[in-house]
């Protein structure tokens, strides 16, 4: 069981960094030799582990915005480097509110191929 699984995810993987569609992902499937019901579980896993690939970066995305704020935040009050204040304050809080909000939305938004 735990050999099919990783086998599984090794195929999972390098479909995902060819970047091959679900149509093509299904013809190789079926030059395999496998049945239609088989065909249909690989592809629902393949999609669970899409999209859960996708979360988990949308999640790591988030929290890596949200520490950079933090630090812009208590380098900004501290103001170790008055040179620096505009980058504290404007530049480290835009890149850190658009690497949250990017992450927000590899969370919340369904692809588009994933779609029913």
């Amino acid at each position: 069981m735990v050999q099919t699984q990783t086998n599984d995810e090794s195929l999972f993987r390098s479909w995902q960094q060819r970047n091959i569609s679900k149509s093509l992902v299904q013809e190789e499937l079926k030059d395999k030799g496998l049945s239609a019901e088989e065909i249909t579980s690989m592809l629902e896993d393949y999609t669970r582990y899409r999209i859960g690939r996708r979360n988990t970066m949308g999640w790591c995305m988030m929290g890596l915005g949200g520490f950079l704020g933090l630090i812009s935040c208590v380098l900004t009050m501290l103001d170790p480097l008055p040179d620096f204040r505009g980058l504290f304050m404007y530049g480290f809080t835009s890149i850190a509110v658009t690497m949250a909000f990017y992450g927000c939305y590899l969370v919340m938004e369904k692809p588009g191929d994933e779609e029913d």
